[in-house]
């Protein structure tokens, strides 16, 4: 066997090796780009070397014209492939320079085949006889195409491209693969332009770009093996880091998942699939895994992965979930969106807990809570009995003396029909004041869930005014409103914030006891801000809170009323901030104290 067949079929069997192996890789990892490319120039690199072991041994020069137009083929695909995967591997090539050089060389592989006999060659008149490690090859004697000057041109940006890529690689801190790469395409670039060009003058029988692009290829398979070999070594510690974690996990009670929207598929750690009735060998999918979660949860937690994944944003969520054992269990979910390549959303992953515990605590919390509220409400209502008494005994007495009066007049005869009708229609009235104040109060003694809803502020205003309105006369305080048309609406619990305003109110009456009758005031004001918030304050002239109080004002058992109990202020905080507001206090400037209120619009807590 001759020396030219042996070198070009090790060069051509070595390139074959390398690109069987990087497909391969890319097979089983279709993001690895860089691997695919590889595998093509290779490829591309072992055909074009069986392609000049041919073209030399051409016996006419028809043959060794035919077979170069071919060669071209290979050469394009083969320097289309080392742009892209410079592309990939790097990661800082310019993107538009990478698609003008893969242009170019389309446009001269169009002339290739369709104006020209080939693009180094306008036509070739006679072979003339090399000797060249011990054989006697064919070398081109003929007329040079004038694309060969675009061919040059295409080599000039490709050098551009690359030093420029391998010039961000650097300054990226990957000085190793850039010097690599760029030198071994540089050193291969050159050699091929001065190959190329001793051939087309007739030296040598063939440009040899087979073994000098092999220079390539190995640099490139240096690189990737390399990375195999760096992401082998890193596999091997990130087991045992998933060890690692695995055992914290299960330790914390932490379930890791993982959604590939981009395929649909999710996974979830042992700890997940030990929530759920998925066994490890079902493939899931988003919609499968909702059709596990509560139904009054499925929607909401669908919106809130939607959202995370069309804004890019971190994903938090509460829901129930159907246990393996078919109970209901309470999960929080964080997670974080994780872009691919192009900058699209390609995993949403992140961990989750089984909250059930904990939401039986704030269950049974919020029961003491609502009872402690109800006992405030009804030794509220205790500091009252004398003015609803009053309040009370009023429409009562008024029906009395009607219904007395009605009695007088139904013993004339004939009756008087006309002032029994009027009688009859202040019965009417008065009992409705009476059943309104019966009403207020029951709403406000009721012992039920809490239940959210859209409230004006104006009506929790105007109600808790008309319940206290005989005590701030019986106190003679002149009480003073100001709630602007347009204000937004609040959402929450009508009993638990009118339960606040009745505390803040009758904080502020005890306060004015030692003020002066003509000076006693209180103002309850409403207004809403630009943030969407809406903001309360109950303002009086009494005598202000103690500097050193301020601070702790909401803290519980702190009074300073002889038979106080101290829970009714805390009582309000505990309100307050479950609706997502603040409370706090503070002095007037003019004297008095004021306590500000803030919760947010019922707009702004419906989009949370």
């Amino acid at each position: 066997m001759s020396w030219i067949t042996t070198i070009w079929s090790m060069a051509a069997g070595a390139s074959l090796t390398f690109a069987c192996i990087h497909l391969i890789a890319w097979l089983r990892e279709r993001d690895a780009w860089a691997n695919l490319f590889f595998s093509i120039s290779a490829i591309a690199a072992a055909v074009l070397a069986m392609q000049e072991s041919a073209v030399m041994r051409s016996q006419t020069p028809a043959d060794f014209s035919e077979t170069l137009r071919w060669m071209h083929l290979s050469v394009a695909t083969l320097l289309i492939a080392i742009v892209w995967f410079i592309y990939f591997h790097l990661k800082t090539g310019r993107l538009w320079l990478a698609w003008l050089i893969t242009s170019l060389r389309l446009l001269i592989l169009i002339a290739n085949f369709f104006l020209y006999p080939n693009a180094t060659f306008q036509e070739i008149h006679a072979l003339r006889e090399v000797f060249f490690l011990g054989e006697t090859l064919s070398a081109p004697v003929g007329e040079v195409n004038p694309w060969r000057y675009l061919i040059h041109l295409t080599t000039i940006l490709l050098l551009i491209y690359v030093l420029d890529a391998a010039y961000g690689s650097w300054k990226l801190g990957r000085a190793r693969s850039a010097l690599v790469l760029s030198a071994s395409i540089l050193m291969a670039t050159i050699l091929g332009a001065i190959f190329s060009g001793l051939m087309v003058r007739g030296i040598l029988p063939g440009p040899f770009i087979a073994l000098i692009y092999l220079i390539i290829v190995l640099a490139m398979a240096f690189e990737l093996s390399a990375d195999l070999l760096r992401s082998n070594r890193l596999a091997g510690e990130l087991q045992k880091s998933e060890e690692r974690m695995r055992l914290a996990a299960r330790a914390a009670d932490l379930g890791f998942w993982e959604w590939d929207v981009i395929r649909d598929k999710v996974w979830v750690s042992e700890v997940g699939k030990e929530r759920t009735r998925i066994s490890g060998s079902q493939r899931a999918g988003f919609e499968r895994y909702l059709e596990l979660v509560h139904p009054d949860d499925r929607e909401s937690l669908r919106q809130a992965v939607n959202q995370s994944v069309k804004r890019n944003e971190e994903f938090q969520s509460e829901f129930r979930i159907t246990g393996a054992d078919g109970g209901h269990r309470w999960v929080t979910a964080l997670g974080q969106v994780e872009p691919g390549e192009q900058g699209q959303p390609s995993r949403l992953r992140g961990v989750s807990m089984d909250i059930s515990a904990r939401k039986q605590v704030e269950v049974e919390l919020q029961k003491n809570r609502n009872g402690l509220a109800l006992a405030q409400r009804v030794s509220a209502m205790g500091q009252l009995s004398s003015a609803l008494t009053h309040e009370l005994n009023q429409p009562l007495g008024a029906i009395l003396r009607n219904a007395e009066a009605g009695e007088l007049f139904l013993q004339h005869d004939p009756p008087n029909l006309v002032e029994l009708q009027e009688i009859l229609s202040d019965i009417k009235q008065d009992d409705q004041r009476a059943a309104a104040v019966i009403d207020r109060m029951r709403s406000l003694l009721k012992h039920g869930e809490v239940q959210f809803e859209s409230i004006a502020p104006q009506q929790l205003i105007e109600q808790v005014t008309a319940l206290l309105n005989v005590e701030i006369q019986a106190r003679n305080v002149k009480l003073r409103t100001i709630t602007p048309h347009g204000l937004p609406k609040v959402r929450g619990d009508r009993i638990h914030l009118q339960q606040v305003l009745l505390n803040l109110l009758l904080n502020s009456l005890e306060a004015l006891d030692a003020t002066p009758i003509g000076a006693r005031q209180i103002e309850i004001s409403a207004k809403g801000r630009e943030d969407g918030w809406v903001e309360l304050a109950v303002r009086d002239t009494g005598t202000g809170i103690d500097t050193d109080r301020l601070l702790q004002l909401f803290e519980p058992f702190l009074t300073t009323k002889t038979q106080g109990t101290g829970l009714g202020l805390a009582i309000s905080r505990t309100i307050v901030e479950a609706h997502g507001g603040r409370i706090y206090a503070e002095n007037n400037p003019d004297g008095g104290a004021c306590i500000r209120i803030e919760l947010p619009g019922a707009r702004e807590q419906g989009t949370k």
